[in-house]
């Protein structure tokens, strides 16, 4: 008997410090599907020649966010044929991996058909159609109302172009 206490106290030893490893990954914003995996989320930090920092997906595509969108409360203003050009980034089904963002500044908005929208600092976020390489960046400025997002969640003015990207 006094042989299964020790075998039995190393393997909860054990069980718990695996919990903790486990535990000091999620702090780091990798809890959830791993990359690539369905649910899977991620809003990292880019350097774009001419821009500087800018939040992009998993993918390395740019993130933007609209001017006619409200932060707080978080409101989303693009539905309908704007979703066609302007692709919401939908909450997964874990808590997306953040890489250089603050954990504190990601949230949701709930949209107008029920989905729920990943914020940044309270401004919903969207991929552009138009973009279709990592560091594309031909929604910025689009219409004086789309710009690329900084990983604080303000907008970027640099790098912007005038015109129609669409609405």
């Amino acid at each position: 008997m006094n042989r299964i206490r020790p075998v039995v106290v190393s393997a909860l030893a054990l069980v718990a410090v695996a919990s903790l490893s486990a535990c000091g990954d999620m702090a780091d914003g990798a809890q959830g599907p791993q990359h690539g995996q369905p649910g899977h989320k991620m809003l990292q930090v880019a350097t774009v020649n001419g821009v500087g920092a800018v939040v992009t997906d998993a993918d390395g595509k740019t993130l933007y966010r609209f001017d006619k969108d409200v932060s707080s409360p978080p409101t989303s203003n693009c539905d309908g044929d704007c979703t066609k050009s302007w692709l919401p980034m939908l909450a997964g089904v874990a808590t997306p991996m953040l890489k250089g963002i603050q954990d504190t500044q990601v949230g949701t908005a709930t949209r107008k058909d029920g989905s729920k929208q990943i914020t940044l600092n309270g401004w919903p976020l969207y991929e552009y159609a138009g973009d279709k390489a990592a560091g594309d960046m031909n929604g910025q400025g689009a219409n004086g109302t789309w710009f690329a997002v900084a990983p604080d969640g303000s907008k970027i003015t640099a790098g912007g172009k005038a015109g129609g990207a669409g609405s």
